[in-house]
């Protein structure tokens, strides 16, 4: 079975472009699963630890704070 050189490249340009078609495919694949896995960890719904409460009350809420503890 004879293959001519021009065959032969084709077979093998066609290989190539196929295995970079798939790791192109698999790439983006990791990229989805590592943005997924940042937004799970970045949870709009999970709760607020702080150390120091008033710290985070004063730098998020400092004028209805200060309002707040000027009418007690």
């Amino acid at each position: 079975m004879n293959i001519s050189k021009e065959e032969r490249y084709a077979m093998i340009r066609r290989a190539a472009i196929k295995i970079q078609k798939r790791n192109k495919i698999r790439k983006s694949y990791d990229r989805l699963a590592i943005d997924v896995s940042r937004l799970q960890q970045d949870d709009h719904m999970s709760e607020i630890t702080y150390s120091d409460t008033d710290r985070y009350v004063a730098s998020h809420f400092s004028e209805t704070y200060q309002a707040t503890t000027l009418e007690d």
